[in-house]
């Protein structure tokens, strides 16, 4: 959905936001601390149920409020939420209350672009497992029902090996048989959608970064050769001592590989940076072959990025349909390249908690 309203109350220093004729590009400009990452933070809480800041809600709803409600609309849904200080929520879709947040982010694919943070790479295996996941999640019908299997499955078998001590393979057997049922079917689907993707990261790769050499190598989290199973059985005792599950879809890895090693050692910050920024192109990409569109949050591009660079990320996102909702201090910059390129855009200032709409 491409977004047309947004309203915001409540989250941090917007008591209540108020935008109307949203475009394809949406730049809001302002000092620090003046609420624009705040409103690509909202928007981040509506898509996925959480702030990309911080896991803690009243360390975003705004002192001495109960809650913080976002909500948007496009031409065809009205989607909305009211999250509590507690933590607790209340989803509604076209005026419907739904149950889980999964209904919500199929309405609403969205990619949060940090061209300061270079985590995916530097930060051990859970952010790439994230991103692959996030991909999964929308290309691939059968994912979700899969992983809330194997996730069930994984708990209960974690808390039995940290509650209770001597625990045959005959008391874990069930929870074995189940993780390895739907792990085997998680490490396929994989498998497949990590094949395709390589192809769209190549591409945006090349534009990126033509100087470089990397491939995306999936690492299934187990002895793919033997199976889950005979891993989870061969490993009972260790398990038992470590009181957790070592082997399965949750300890899988989306290695960076070079020529001369892993990313992660070999690249510069800078280089690591586009290298990120190709990766979750080539997604937005490979959803866009899919007829479905992403929203993106681009935060702070003129801060990082040169002028070549801030152009062709824009043009990229340009030609694959995305909304963007971008901040920057040098919002010249910004506008001389959406003018370049023919880009629609509404441009908006940010003062102290107060959105208002600016002229180009």
């Amino acid at each position: 959905m491409q977004i047309t309203r947004l309203n915001i109350e409540r989250v941090r220093n917007l008591k209540a936001v108020a935008l109307n004729e949203l475009q394809p590009f949406n730049i809001f400009y302002g000092a620090n601390g003046s609420g624009k990452t705040s409103i690509l933070e909202s928007i981040h809480l509506l898509a996925t149920g959480r702030s990309f800041r911080t896991h803690i809600p009243k360390h975003y709803i705004q002192y001495d409020a109960a809650d913080a409600i976002v909500f948007a609309q496009s031409a065809n849904e009205r989607i909305g939420m009211q999250k509590l200080a507690s933590g607790e929520q209340l989803i509604k879709v076209n005026g419907d209350t739904i149950a889980t947040q999964g209904q919500l982010a199929k309405l609403l694919p969205l990619q949060h672009i940090d061209p300061q943070s270079t985590d995916i790479i530097d930060h051990g295996a859970k952010p790439r497992r994230q991103l692959l996941d996030w991909l999964m999640f929308h290309v691939e019908p059968d994912f979700y029902f899969a992983w809330q299997y194997y996730s069930r499955a994984l708990k209960q078998r974690n808390s039995l090996l940290k509650t209770r001590r001597n625990l045959t393979l005959a008391d874990l057997e069930p929870w074995n048989k189940m993780l390895s049922d739907y792990g085997e079917i998680l490490h396929s689907q994989r498998v497949g959608i990590v094949e395709q993707w390589n192809q769209f990261f190549q591409e945006d790769l090349q534009q990126l970064l033509p100087n470089l050499e990397i491939e995306l190598e999936y690492s299934a989290g187990f002895h793919t050769e033997q199976g889950l199973l005979q891993d989870l059985i061969q490993q009972h005792q260790k398990d038992l001592d470590r009181r957790y599950t070592e082997y399965g879809p949750h300890r899988a890895d989306l290695r960076l590989k070079t020529p001369f090693g892993n990313a992660d050692d070999v690249l510069s910050r800078g280089q690591k940076k586009l290298l990120i920024m190709a990766l979750k192109l080539s997604q937005i990409a490979m959803l866009h072959a899919s007829n479905k569109e992403t929203v993106v949050l681009l935060d702070d591009l003129t801060a990082e990025l040169d002028l070549a660079a801030q152009q062709r990320l824009i043009e990229r996102l340009s030609q694959l349909g995305s909304q963007v909702f971008m901040t920057t201090l040098d919002h010249a910059s910004v506008l001389k390249h959406l003018h370049d390129l023919s880009i629609s855009f509404q441009l908006f200032h940010v003062v102290h908690g107060q959105v208002s709409l600016a002229a180009p």
